[in-house]
This record gives structure tokens, C-alpha cells and sequence, in this order.
């Protein structure tokens, strides 16, 4: 998944739960920039405020290895 496509993913969760970016970020404990760089497609987020945003929508992030292991990452 390309960072455009990630970014339209966070904006429709968002919106579908007819949050504000402002609302977003104080459920997710990280400043209202971090929600604009995400919904912009920036990528110079770093990976714990990234999780916790996408955990405050619900998602759950998964990594896998080539190895085969999984990983769930969480807030």
C-alpha cells in the first residue's frame, strides 16, 4: 500500500466517524500536525504516533517477516 492510499484510508476512517482532525488527535494523544501530515501523505511521521492514530480509528496494524512472522502492533 502506497502512502496516497494510506492517507485516503485515515481521512474516509476519520470522516466516517465524523471526527475533526482536532477530536482525532486528542483521541490518539498526538498534535493536530501529525493528522495533517498523515491526511497529506507525509511521510515524516514516526511509527509510534502513526500507530497510535490508526488505533484511535480502530485498525489494527499487522507487519509480517519474509520469515513468516507476525507482528500486531497496538497503541
Amino acid at each position: 500500500m502506497n502512502i496516497i492510499k494510506l492517507s485516503k484510508l485515515v481521512v474516509d476512517a476519520r470522516k466516517a466517524q465524523a471526527l475533526s482532525q482536532r477530536e482525532l488527535s486528542e483521541l490518539a494523544g498526538v498534535g493536530e500536525t501529525v493528522i495533517y501530515k498523515m491526511e497529506s501523505g507525509r511521510a515524516d511521521v514516526t511509527l509510534s504516533k502513526f500507530v497510535a492514530v490508526l488505533t484511535a480509528l480502530g485498525f489494527d496494524l499487522c507487519c509480517r517477516s519474509p520469515l513468516g512472522v507476525e507482528v500486531v502492533l497496538d497503541g
